[in-house]
């Protein structure tokens, strides 16, 4: 049988990207805005916040011993990030910042290499989509234009030259993008993705428990159309905690040789919290029943697995793309699809174009 369609779901910065852009988004609109305060001056005022809750909140660090805790601590920062944001408007950053004024910002951070893309993410995205799979990318950046201009140019410099290898079997501006948004405007306010406020409290999409949600909106929207699929979130961080465990796969990225600080902190609070990991090439066919998929945490606590991998292609070529299938003798035996292309030749290829 064909193997079941996977809905993957990306975070951006620090997963689909190796660098942060909230720099870069920042620097759109001020310089637009030169007199707003520099980049520098919100960051600090955001991590001066940050480290002030972080004193006073109980359980401390060390002594967050269950997911349950951990979730807890990063659902409290949901006042950290809400202050930033009203921050940034209030210092009228995005003020008069147009749709236009983020896609080119986009276009020439790719081009300039500002925004560096995690080596394979194309070849990811093909795999998905070849075999009817579905992709979608949730950030709490601050703009889901900025993350689709990224996109588009880097397969348009992929595609540059044409040839067999050049060759995309999927329309780029297919990737459903859930994250925050400018509105720029006179005010230059951003945008709450959440209309029913409710359940979050301002809106924004600012914390891991917001990322659920939005990932949850996904695959629901999805599954009215679509037969049963895996559902596969890749992250880099603490704020994709959430995401991971209530996928069905969950797939930590972790770089070889170079681990970012956000990458060492989940795995830090993975060890902490018991939470077992596994290289992704030790994946059985067991690991796509998705028998992990639910939201309650002790069963997580209990049972639960995630996955990393150094990069993508260790993505590709894992039995996330094997499909079980019946031979002529009814033995079971696993067949993979696709076959993966050469990945040492396709770093060549890519460390020559780059």
């Amino acid at each position: 049988m064909a193997p079941r369609p996977i809905h993957l779901i990306l975070d951006f910065d620090g997963t689909l990207t190796t660098n942060s852009t909230l720099p870069l988004i920042y620097n759109i609109g001020h310089r637009l805005n030169p007199s707003a305060p520099s980049w520098q001056s919100i960051s600090q005022a955001y991590m001066d916040d940050y480290n002030v809750h972080s004193s006073s909140y109980t359980p401390a660090s060390p002594h967050r011993k269950t997911l349950r805790e951990e979730l807890a601590w990063l659902q409290s920062l949901r006042e950290v990030e809400r202050k930033s944001t009203e921050r940034v408007e209030a210092a009228g950053v995005f003020r008069g910042v147009r749709k236009t004024d983020v896609e080119s910002a986009a276009r020439q951070a790719v081009r300039e290499r500002d925004v560096a893309m995690r080596w394979g993410w194309e070849s990811l995205v093909e795999s998905v989509v070849t075999w009817n799979g579905k992709v979608a990318v949730v950030s709490v950046g601050w703009s889901g234009e900025f993350i689709r201009g990224c996109l588009r140019t880097a397969y348009d410099q992929r595609n540059e030259g044409g040839g067999e290898g050049a060759r995309i079997p999927c329309n780029i501006d297919n990737v459903d993008v859930c994250a925050n948004e400018i509105l720029g405007g006179q005010e230059g306010r951003m945008n709450r993705h959440f209309q029913d406020c409710s359940t979050t409290g301002d809106g924004g999409i600012w914390t891991a428990k917001d990322k659920r949600m939005a990932m949850a909106e996904i695959v629901s929207e999805r599954a009215k159309e679509s037969e049963a699929e895996v559902v596969v979130y890749v992250g880099d961080s603490p704020t994709d905690l959430a995401c991971l465990l209530g996928a069905d796969v969950g797939i930590c990225i972790r770089s070889e040789g170079s681990t970012t600080p956000e990458q060492k902190q989940l795995e830090t609070t993975l060890d902490r919290t018991g939470v077992k990991t596994e290289w992704i090439g030790h994946m059985g066919s067991d690991g796509l029943e998705g028998k992990w998929r639910t939201d309650d945490i002790e069963i997580k606590e209990r049972h639960g697995i995630l996955w990393w991998a150094k990069n993508f292609d260790e993505i590709c070529q894992s039995v996330l793309f094997v499909a079980i299938t019946e031979s002529e003798d009814n033995e079971s035996r696993l067949r993979c699809y696709p076959a993966p292309d050469d990945c040492m030749f396709r770093q060549n290829a890519y460390n020559q174009k780059n």
